[in-house]
């Protein structure tokens, strides 16, 4: 299968991954099913990629940005970094509906962050985060 067909195919279960999170984040049946299927599937083509696709010499390139930059000239190494995204921002996602619950936030209000964290996975959980952070202020905790 093409690089672009793979990609293709692994932003399509992400979106639904996350269309399921939005329409019923406290499910635990979904959570553990996109926590062990879906994000275990990308970590597990994570981890082919790096293992067939990554120079082990190119550790030392980490340490500038230039470096950096370097080690994402090949569409298999972009598609890599993705993979890694999607996988962590759907944890950080599940992450904060697990979270959002036993917090006692009514999961109307959670699409406010699953949507940043989908879209931008650090931006979502901030959101939560100081959400939550103002909200147990608020309360005395």
């Amino acid at each position: 299968m093409s690089t672009d067909r793979i990609f293709e195919l692994v932003n399509a279960i992400a979106f639904f991954s996350w269309l399921v999170l939005f329409i019923i984040p406290y499910s635990k049946v979904v959570q553990r099913v996109l926590l062990n299927l879906v994000v275990g599937g990308l970590s597990g083509y994570y981890t082919y990629l790096f293992a067939t696709s990554f120079d082990p010499t190119a550790f030392s390139e980490f340490s500038t940005l230039e470096g950096l930059m370097g080690l994402f000239t090949s569409k298999e190494a972009v598609l890599m970094g993705w993979v890694h995204y999607l996988a962590f921002d759907l944890v950080a996602g599940i992450f904060i509906a697990r979270d959002a619950e036993k917090e006692g936030f009514s999961s109307r209000i959670l699409p406010l962050f699953l949507l940043p964290c989908f879209m931008a996975g650090p931006l979502g959980w901030f959101a939560y985060f100081i959400t939550k952070v103002i909200r147990n202020r608020g309360r005395g905790h």
